[in-house]
């Protein structure tokens, strides 16, 4: 087929107008869910004949996969019966009654191309031959601007990053994925940030205890990115929403994938998944396995003050080594109860192991460089973790075009369980053992989770320019998080509990709420939407076997009412004949603590610094405010997204250091709420296709901070941020496919200081050996420079630090599909072929 249709076919976008849709639903529907009556209507006769053949574009002379075969009375637009073409262009309907009958054969971008047959008692099967259908030139150029399949596809409201159009994230995770998005960043941790606000992640609609690096690339069909949504989705959306759309089949037939690469660092990976509808029921497996090892480095350099005097000077190196190993599965079903009627089920679990081994070698000197003390610290550690989530869907159709309701339930289970050893050893300037030396620290620590969410919502055209949305939510969750520590050194003994570290939580954390909005039309230009979101939080933490809670109730016996409601409004501005829109909004939001925020593990420590969660973290609210202006350009191949944003913070969740009360030469890395932070960014994302096979998209943002932790010691600090972001893919010659990232961050402003710099670039080529097997070659972090870090600048202290999430990697993936469109177990092969001369087109080729 032409190589319009196969770009259609590999980005899994068919352009089908709103006629060839109703018109496959409804083949569909015949060929594999409906048994076909003894006698059509107006058929005359028994419905016992059958038609078949073979499809070839003109141009080509290759298979004209997916085009849509129908077959009506040669007088009347009743439909008998049809099929789409499979993969070799072969085509059959059967089920048909004798007479006069017009069969059409139609796919976008062609002509359609209709020949008339007669079947009667003496020639009930005919073979149509080999049929041509020839290129529409005109129909064919719109195909070209708007059906290829781009990497980023821009809209006003949302951005849209399709995976397989990605080569650099195969047999990667959701992580790798969300590094190449553009507006999106990956800290150290391998949380994902828009706009320096942590987003909320769903998966397939709704909040998931499934981390992004649990979930394989392959797996994701889709990534949304919405920047200030609806009162429809949950208030707690001040960073925005990344939406993973995970692969399902919604066609006729069953294909599948398997796939396995290997790569440096000990990296392996095996995948596979099947899909298969069959009428009615559609399910939907997968499973993948993956393994690596790191060995990363750290550096710490502090510089101790007193009245501005330098007293002393830190440093330390550090080399770490880890392995991680993953695996897990979802399995999904589909079931089309009825036309209007269909029930949904998923289940999705997955398994996360590791270990690590870090050496720590330090040292503190005076400012005429004499030293003062020296040592090593090496930290081991093993973590396994277990999550799983249920999900239960319901979806009504009215008669109403347009309205519809669902009704959902989700169960989300999340466990952890860790343990850790630092192990200390310290000399004095003199060699000697220091007074506490060698010391060890053992953390045992543990945490489990369980949510369950119920979710409905409506939606309602009242009319051609009116449409109402209205639901509710309710969510309970427990989560019991634990940590015991015990030390061990000359001075105290072994194993001696240390109550100071030791904690053990019980969390209840529960949400009810519900939302009304509307989306009218004005007029041929102007739209709106504006809607109203009321939730109700309850948050307790019980620091179990001490008699004391800290929490949060919004709203509270009345008070706090501010904290309940959240409107949101929308204004749009569209031109006709035009992708271009304009757009201009208002939302209030709230931001609740994450998870590993709160939690009180120390999840990274060396001799000066430790990292601890901070369980009384309340909220931050947020107002927020964009103008959106999309600009399409090139005919439609390239388009500008331009947005100037503004948020005012309360309570804003800062990072902050601050020196541990019984070891003050000891920073204790945690979050705290900060008075307010004012945010003003214009954000830019433009992508173009200046020639044949280039697509290019190059994305940046500018912003000013301005962030005041109030009355920590009443700091504050302010400037501006900046990054850019840069995705190209070439296709070239003999099916290879080459593509190029690259992205740079600038210091971010923090409340003491600023974040380092982060930039990389990665790169990978493709070949596709067969229209089944594909070969892909990735590197990742060529020039080995992506670092995470912060320098704190304070009256006591000036430390800079930084530490590497993984090391530089090259790896090898091998994919192969298989399947067939259109395709049913139960399908009767033709049983017979009728004689040359009764053929109806010369013969079909082999």
């Amino acid at each position: 087929m032409s190589n319009c249709v196969i770009g259609l076919h590999r980005a899994g976008i068919f352009a089908l107008s709103m006629k060839h849709f109703r018109l496959l639903l409804i083949l569909s529907l015949l060929t594999l869910g409906t048994k076909a009556m003894a006698q059509r209507p107006g058929g005359g006769g028994p419905s016992i004949g059958k038609v078949y053949g073979r499809v070839l574009d003109a141009s080509t002379r290759k298979p004209a996969e997916f085009s849509t075969v129908a077959v009506y009375l040669v007088r009347k637009d009743s439909l008998l019966g049809g099929s789409t073409v499979r993969q070799n262009g072969d085509f059959s309907v059967d089920k048909l009654p004798l007479g006069a009958l017009r069969v059409e054969i139609s796919f976008i971008g062609y002509r359609t191309l209709v020949q008339e047959v007669t079947l009667e008692r003496g020639r009930m099967e005919v073979d149509l031959g080999n049929l041509m259908l020839e290129p529409d030139a005109e129909v064919l150029k719109e195909v070209e601007v708007t059906g290829r399949a781009s990497q980023v596809v821009m809209k006003v409201d949302r951005r849209v990053f399709n995976v397989d159009r990605d080569l650099s994230t195969r047999g990667g995770t959701g992580v790798d994925v969300m590094k190449n998005i553009p507006g999106l960043s990956v800290d150290v941790e391998g949380n994902v940030q828009l706009r320096g606000s942590s987003p909320q992640v769903l998966i397939d609609g709704r909040p998931s205890s499934i981390t992004l690096d649990q979930i394989p690339s392959e797996d994701i069909e889709r990534i949304e990115v919405i920047t200030n949504p609806s009162v429809v989705f949950d208030a707690s959306t001040t960073g925005g929403i990344i939406n993973v759309i995970l692969k399902k089949n919604t066609k006729p037939g069953y294909f599948g994938q398997l796939q396995g690469g290997i790569g440096t660092n000990n990296r392996y990976q095996a995948a596979g998944n099947f899909s298969i509808r069959e009428g009615r029921v559609g399910v939907n497996i997968s499973y993948n396995y993956n393994t690596s090892e790191n060995i990363t480095d750290a550096r710490t350099t502090r510089t101790d003050l007193l009245n501005g005097e330098t007293l002393s000077r830190f440093e330390q190196e550090t080399d770490n080594r880890g392995s991680w190993r993953m695996n897990g599965g979802r399995i999904g079903l589909d079931w089309d109860i009825s036309n209007r009627n269909s029930l949904s089920f998923s289940q999705n679990v997955r398994t996360r192991g590791g270990d690590g081994l870090e050496n720590q070698v330090f040292s503190t000197r005076t400012t005429n460089g004499e030293p003062l003390s020296s040592g090593e610290q090496v930290n081991s550690s093993n973590m396994d973790n277990l999550s799983g989530t249920t999900q239960l869907m319901f979806r009504r159709k009215s008669p109403k075009e347009g309205k519809e309701w669902t009704a959902d339930l989700n169960y989300n289970h999340w466990q952890r369980e860790s343990v850790s050893r630092f192990s200390n050893i310290a000399f004095g300037s003199n060699g000697t053992l220091l007074g506490n030396s060698p010391r060890t620290q053992d953390n045992i620590g543990g945490a489990w989770l369980n949510g369950l969410r119920a979710q409905f919502d409506v939606v309602d055209p009242l009319n051609e320019r009116t449409k109402i949305e209205w639901g509710g939510m309710s969510s309970y969750t427990r989560d019991n998080t634990w940590l015991f520590v015990y030390l061990s050194s000359p001075e105290i003994g072994l194993n001696m509990p240390d109550s100071t570290q030791s904690n053990d939580y019980d969390i209840t954390d529960m949400v009810n709420a519900a939302y009304f909005n509307v989306s009218r039309t004005l007029n041929e230009r102007w739209a709106m939407q504006a809607g109203l979101r009321f939730e109700q939080t309850y948050f307790d933490a019980e620091l179990i076997g001490q008699n004391r809670s800290i929490g949060y109730r919004y709203p509270n016996a009345g008070e706090d009412l501010a904290k309940a409601f959240f409107p949101a409004l929308y204004l749009v501005r569209r031109w006709e004949g035009s992708t271009r829109e304009f757009q201009v909004n208002f939302s209030r939001k709230i931001s609740r603590p994450r998870f590993w925020q709160i939690m009180p593990f120390i999840m990274y420590s060396d001799s000066r610094n430790i990292r601890i969660g901070n369980p009384a973290l309340a909220p931050e609210m947020t107002n927020m405010a964009e103008l959106n202006h999309l600009l399409p350009f090139q005919q439609g191949k390239g388009s500008w997204l331009s947005s100037l944003y503004g948020r005012y913070v309360e309570d804003v969740i800062s990072q902050v250091a601050i020196p541990l009360e019984s070891d003050p030469d000891i920073l204790v890395n945690t979050f705290v709420n900060g008075k307010g932070a004012f945010e003003y960014g214009w954000e830019n994302t433009v992508r173009v296709e200046p020639v044949k096979g280039l697509s290019t998209t190059l994305s940046g943002t500018l912003e000013y901070v301005t962030v005041s932790l109030g009355g920590v010691d009443g700091i504050s600090n302010s400037g501006f941020n900046w990054d850019a972001k840069l995705i190209t893919s070439y296709a070239l010659p003999k099916d290879w496919t080459l593509q190029v990232n690259g992205e740079y961050r600038s210091p971010r402003i923090i409340p003491q200081g600023m974040r380092i710099s982060n930039y990389g670039v990665d790169a990978s080529v493709a070949k596709d050996v067969t229209k089944k097997w594909n070969v892909v070659l990735a590197v990742n972090d060529i020039f080995f420079t992506r670092r995470w870090g912060q320098m704190y600048d304070t009256p006591t202290f000036v430390q800079e630090d930084y530490r590497r999430r993984e090391m530089r990697n090259a790896r090898i993936t091998v994919t192969w599909k298989f399947g067939e469109r259109d395709a049913s177990l139960f399908r009767r092969r033709p049983q017979q072929r009728m004689e040359p001369s009764l053929r109806g087109g010369g013969g079909a080729e082999e």
